[in-house]
């Protein structure tokens, strides 16, 4: 009898972990949660028992670390060895429906069949004793599931213990404020003794707040970790047996060969995968301030058993856009991404032009070819891209069409038609081509747009979707390039017309900064040996107007009271070429620039009229000339010494070429 009401003897998160935590997917699927698999999660573990003196404990941690399995295991050790009220929090509805299901469910079930006791009541369909989905009952205490989006779930309760999962991605309710606060004053009953304990865990998100860390622009995460201790994992070098801590720049990257990738410490030795294997379990963590009373914890892939040098160098050769690069800071590197919005320098744009360049002229490499227009009161700015494989851009044009916009039948329209969806456009070998996909603006004239939409809609020969999309701009850092379509046609009865126009979303935030990124890299013609992806060609018939227009955005900081909150796009000149190319870039993206594979992109070359010996998957490899020389000679439209002044219009070009069969080139 002594023995069944004797307390159970303390034991730290970490040891108890390995000794009740049955992993329910995975590789280790069945296994004991081990240390061996993620030595850095021990000290982690052990600072969230009742034993360490510590109220809040951080980590900012990278995807594939490990680290997510350790809050949960840590519900199940309050419930079996620190009873007390907790609260488990993640942003939205379906995530806690998903938590409990695809993880803590399983978990609870698997560790209760392990150890033959039942510490968590099972779930029942009537009775309020036994737990809920969203409640799980225990002696001593509750664990909830509650939605940081939810006012209700982060009040009305009284918490000793808690969880902001997934903190970064928490925003403020409407009406409420900050659910950061509505969540830690369900801890006011323990502040006085300070005997309560927070874990904030989650991968960072987006950055664009102030440099102090303390504005409400600034990612969560990152700003807890900015209070804490900072600690990092050092790792041990083979060769100097000195600790050190990886960083992005120290990863030397084999393009052809990912596998063979390395990090080169500050001895000079390059480790390879099974050295990083070891240097880990050599690894201790090191805080950058030793006197804190708040643990916090920095966790990245270089450290992550799940991860290698081979898929982290992968996942940096796929970071080509702005988006792509955030996704790999926040998910691989474990920091946050601040973009960058001051628009690039003007004179050096204007410094880079290329005279090989011909206005209306599809270059080689340029296979997907799109065009935008902003309409105005008094005219529209267009501009006609051509995009390649690796994301490179050319100007094939630019221009303003004067006119009255008020009427769809105009002239104006007329004369945007000519010039886009009825031209066809010579290439760089003997073939002409048309648009395809073009993005009008109905920003200004929504009804007009419209109009014109549906008089000259028409499917593409190649995709079957909408050759002509009327967009309209959405701000926001959380926003897709482009979104879905939306009817706006209604008829006499307010009912929608299934056949009628369609309004298409664009995320012009994320674009913008993923375009002025572009803008920014060096080529050729600033002295690197190549152009790199994502690099934007212009031709020397394109003069300054349009380079200031093109750059008329830029970041500018949100202040509230005084403070720095946020960024946000801001106007700062004309841009209505700078619109031009955001919605030229949602083009690429609605065409599948994105999805397309190499194989797909040779075969869409081949269909273009690439030459054959041109068309293998290595041709999109970057070379110093994107024209052929061969092509240069016995090209039907030789680079002229005169440059074409914009805006001076020129007749579409008649040709049959789009005609022939191109099915099949995008396998959406």
């Amino acid at each position: 009898m002594a023995d069944g009401t004797r307390p159970a003897e303390p034991m730290p998160l970490s040891r108890w972990l390995s000794k009740n935590l049955v992993l329910v997917d995975g590789p280790a699927a069945g296994d004991l949660w081990s240390a061996a698999g993620a030595p850095y999660l021990a000290e982690i573990a052990d600072c969230l028992s009742d034993d360490h003196p510590c109220n809040f404990v951080t980590v900012r941690k990278s995807q594939q670390s490990g680290a997510s399995i350790l809050a949960l295991g840590w519900c199940l050790y309050v419930a079996a060895m620190e009873p007390a009220n907790m609260l488990y929090a993640v942003p939205g509805i379906e995530a806690l429906r998903d938590l409990n299901s695809g993880k803590l469910q399983p978990l609870i079930d698997a560790w209760q069949k392990h150890t033959g006791r039942t510490v968590i009541l099972p779930q029942t369909a009537r009775s309020g004793a036994g737990s809920t989905t969203f409640e799980k009952v225990f002696a001593g205490g509750r664990l909830y599931l509650g939605n940081a989006n939810a006012v209700m779930d982060l009040s009305s309760k009284t918490i000793k213990k808690g969880v902001r999962d997934e903190y970064s991605k928490w925003t403020d309710i409407p009406g409420y404020g900050d659910p950061g606060n509505l969540f830690f004053g369900r801890f006011t009953a323990f502040r006085r003794f300070k005997t309560f304990k927070i874990l904030d865990i989650s991968t960072p998100e987006l950055d664009t707040g102030d440099e102090t860390g303390e504005t409400e622009g600034h990612c969560r995460i990152d700003r807890r970790f900015k209070l804490s201790d900072r600690r990092f994992w050092h790792c041990r070098c083979p060769e100097c047996r000195q600790l050190f801590v990886h960083s992005d720049d120290g990863l030397i990257v084999d393009e052809a060969h990912p596998h063979r990738s390395v990090y080169a410490c500050d001895c000079g030795h390059h480790l390879t995968e099974s050295e990083r294997i070891l240097a880990i379990d050599e690894g201790r963590w090191i805080p950058t301030f030793e006197d804190g009373d708040h643990p916090g914890f920095h966790i990245d892939a270089f450290v992550s058993k799940m991860m290698s040098y081979e898929a982290i160098a992968e996942d940096r050769l796929a970071a080509k856009t702005e988006t792509a690069r955030k996704d790999y800071t926040n998910l691989v590197l474990g920091l946050p991404f601040k973009p960058r919005g001051d628009a690039p320098d003007i004179e050096k744009l204007m410094l880079r032009r290329e005279d090989w360049m011909v206005r209306g002229e599809i270059p080689p490499q340029g296979l997907i070819l799109v065009a935008a227009a902003d309409v105005q009161m008094r005219g529209i700015w267009l501009e006609i891209v051509a995009f390649g494989a690796n994301r490179e851009s050319w100007l094939v044009d630019a221009r303003y069409l004067d006119g009255d916009t008020a009427d769809h039948k105009g002239e104006v329209w007329e004369s945007l038609r000519k010039h886009t969806i009825d031209c066809e456009f010579p290439d760089a070998f003997g073939g002409k081509r048309r648009l395809d996909a073009m993005a009008v603006d109905s920003g200004y004239r929504p009804n007009t747009v419209y109009a014109w939409v549906r008089q000259h809609q028409r499917a593409h020969p190649d995709t079957g979707y909408d050759l002509i999309l009327a967009t309209k701009g959405q701000p926001g850092w959380g926003k897709p390039a482009i979104g879905q379509p939306k009817l706006v046609d209604i008829d006499l009865g307010g009912r929608k017309v299934k056949q009628g126009a369609k309004v298409w979303s664009v995320g012009t935030w994320p674009l913008k900064a993923d375009f002025y990124s572009c803008l920014r890299l060096d080529g050729i013609k600033s002295g690197a040996p190549v152009d790199p992806d994502g690099y934007c060609h212009f031709g020397a018939w394109v003069d300054e107007v349009y380079f200031k227009q093109l750059t008329g955005d830029r970041l500018e900081p949100v202040k509230v009271h005084g403070r720095v909150a946020g960024q946000r796009w801001a106007q700062i000149k004309d841009n209505h070429f700078h619109d031009c190319r955001i919605y030229n870039g949602a083009m690429a993206e609605y065409l599948g620039i994105s999805q397309i594979t190499p194989e797909q992109w040779q075969d869409l070359a081949l269909r273009r009229g690439m030459p054959p010996e041109l068309s293998a998957p290595t041709l999109f490899s970057r070379t110093t000339d994107h024209r052929p020389a061969a092509d240069i000679a016995d090209s039907p439209h030789p680079i002229s010494s005169e440059v074409d002044q914009w805006p001076v219009d020129v007749e579409p070009r008649d040709s049959g070429w789009i005609g022939r069969d191109t099915s099949g080139w995008f396998n959406r």
